[in-house]
């Protein structure tokens, strides 16, 4: 066989998996899109119905509820607020750890207990701990309980993106008198910026997304929307369509932020690709 022919089957698996992998990861909210828009009674239909003329039935079901703009806002508030504090705190914990070593090896690792313990676990300690202070059922806990199971990611994220920009720059602005905590934001911060964008927009999404501490900690007043979708599961039936709907409602704010900032995303996914 000769070199041009293998390289040509090599590039035809490479594309065949990509290909295969891409219909994988689309079909789930392709078909949860379709879905939500089809009539009540094609949604249980078996075999599936594939051509059909869609409805906003599901969606005006969804949008009529009287506290969904509540719910809304509770998830966008969580959500944004949840990024900026991870973001602050886990980047200048991830410069601290990657300039001096600070806490060693120990301290690196342990900041993973609270990432690998299940939400599970954490989950009866927390409504104990927030019932004593009155944080139950608020946005300002939901903040803290999301930032203590996000920030530990950020933070591991952050410190492999300051790894790679050379310390040397930093020395030569303390060198010309800038200080230390003017390095890192004049130097280590803008070259690290397309790292804050991919952790951010991580952590927004793990925020947006998250279900479990928000269905413990918030019933009435801080309810964000993955919580709402599950009101739609009763203990007899499944209203796939609202599901759906909401679903759908769900994914959009994500794919747009991805959308917006896919510049610097590819950038920061390939930053130290290139690196020595």
């Amino acid at each position: 066989m000769s070199l041009s022919t293998q390289s040509r089957i090599q590039l035809a698996v490479a594309y065949t998996v990509a290909i295969a992998m891409a219909i994988w990861l689309v079909f789930p909210p392709l078909w949860m899109i379709l879905t939500s828009l089809k009539p009540g009674r094609e949604v249980f239909a078996i075999p599936p119905v594939w051509f059909f003329t869609p409805t906003l039935e599901h969606y005006s079901s969804i949008l009529s509820r009287p506290d969904l703009l509540t719910i809304v806002y509770n998830t966008v508030i969580v959500s944004s607020l949840t990024s900026i504090v991870t973001l602050l705190f886990g980047t200048m914990a991830a410069y601290s750890m990657s300039r001096f070593r600070t806490g060693g090896a120990p301290l690196l690792y342990g900041t993973l207990v609270i990432r690998i313990l299940p939400p599970i676990v954490l989950g009866l300690p927390f409504f104990v701990l927030f019932s004593q202070l009155r944080l139950t059922d608020t946005l300002t806990g939901l903040i803290i309980a999301y930032v203590s199971f996000l920030l530990p990611t950020t933070t591991w994220l952050m410190l492999a993106f300051f790894n790679d920009i050379p310390a040397e720059l930093e020395d030569a602005a303390l060198v010309d008198g800038c200080s230390r905590f003017g390095a890192m934001i004049r130097v280590a911060l803008p070259l690290a910026r397309p790292g804050l964008v991919v952790t951010g927009i991580f952590t927004f999404m793990g925020a947006w997304n998250h279900f479990f501490y928000g269905l413990i900690l918030a019933s009435t007043n801080a309810r964000t929307l993955p919580v709402e979708a599950s009101n739609f599961v009763g203990e007899y039936a499944v209203q796939w369509g609202e599901v759906s709907a909401i679903g759908s409602l769900i994914i959009i704010p994500p794919i747009l932020v991805v959308f917006l900032m896919q510049k610097h995303l590819v950038r920061g996914l390939t930053l130290g690709a290139l690196k020595g």
